[in-house]
């Protein structure tokens, strides 16, 4: 992207180094503050974070009451949280995710944003020694699943896969000329898990063997920080920039603040 010398990399870690987990209404408010600076500033950000308690994420437009199961994610102390993105469900828990929020011209549109992202989590991957790619124009899902099944239940075209099951899910959207786009790296643990979580009486079926976490492709499970740096290096080497170290800003801490307050509602998690 030319005319940006540099992208801001937003990462809150400990003085040890490690990540410093959210809930997942702090999670997404950040993106949206950060998608509102973008449209100002035209400077790109990436973001990479976990989450605590462990956080059952929903499409901007997907269909959840009746579907998931308010009691069950509350007894097993597992939070909710409707993303401001569209697409499935997805369980945040032995994962790393990763947001990219940019001007959308210098990319040259929603589809090439997408896939330069998954371009350079590839090469990220890659240099931990995973044998990622995007994957080939595989089979539609069906239509009638398409609203109950996980995000992880099968990989799109386009999207990161290892030995053509899915290792990375993503989700965007773009609002007057920026936008946001973050995903999820399965670390460990099956995205099946989202089934429990479902209203009793669903008879969805699903495919284990459809995802794949880093432990399963690596030795043992790596640590969400050292995954940050190999994308953090995949993402210098695809799109020829570098990610320099910042925080956010005091308007933008104080608008993530004010967005929390409306993520954590159920009028909007259980809006429809």
């Amino acid at each position: 992207m030319s005319g940006v010398s540099h992208w801001r990399l937003l990462e809150e870690r400990t003085a040890d180094g490690r990540l410093v987990p959210a809930r997942g209404a702090r999670n997404m408010a950040v993106d949206e503050a950060l998608l509102e600076t973008v449209r100002q500033t035209g400077q790109p950000v990436v973001r990479f974070y976990t989450w605590s308690p462990a956080c059952l994420s929903l499409g901007r437009n997907q269909r959840a009451r009746g579907v998931y199961d308010p009691a069950r994610t509350a007894a097993a102390g597992i939070d909710v949280v409707r993303r401001p993105t569209g697409g499935l469900a997805v369980l945040h828990d032995r994962e790393l995710t990763y947001s990219v929020i940019a001007p959308l011209a210098p990319f040259g549109g929603p589809r090439a944003a997408y896939a330069g992202i998954n371009r350079a989590l590839v090469e990220g991957l890659r240099e931990l020694g995973v044998p990622a790619e995007q994957a080939a124009g595989l089979r539609a899902r069906s239509p009638v699943r398409d609203a109950l099944d996980p995000c992880f239940q099968a990989p799109a075209p386009g999207e990161v896969v290892a030995g053509g099951r899915k290792l990375a899910g993503s989700a965007q959207r773009c609002e007057r000329g920026a936008f946001l786009q973050h995903g999820s790296i399965l670390l460990s643990g099956s995205q099946a898990r989202v089934l429990d979580l479902m209203s009793d009486g669903r008879t969805v079926t699903t495919d284990a063997a459809a995802s794949v976490a880093l432990d399963e492709l690596l030795d043992s499970e790596p640590a969400a920080e050292e995954v940050a740096d190999a994308m953090r290096a995949g993402f210098e080497r695809v799109f020829g920039t570098r990610l320099a170290p910042d925080e956010l800003d005091h308007r933008e801490s104080a608008r993530a603040d004010e967005l929390a307050g409306h993520y954590a509602t159920n009028d909007w998690t259980w809006r429809r």
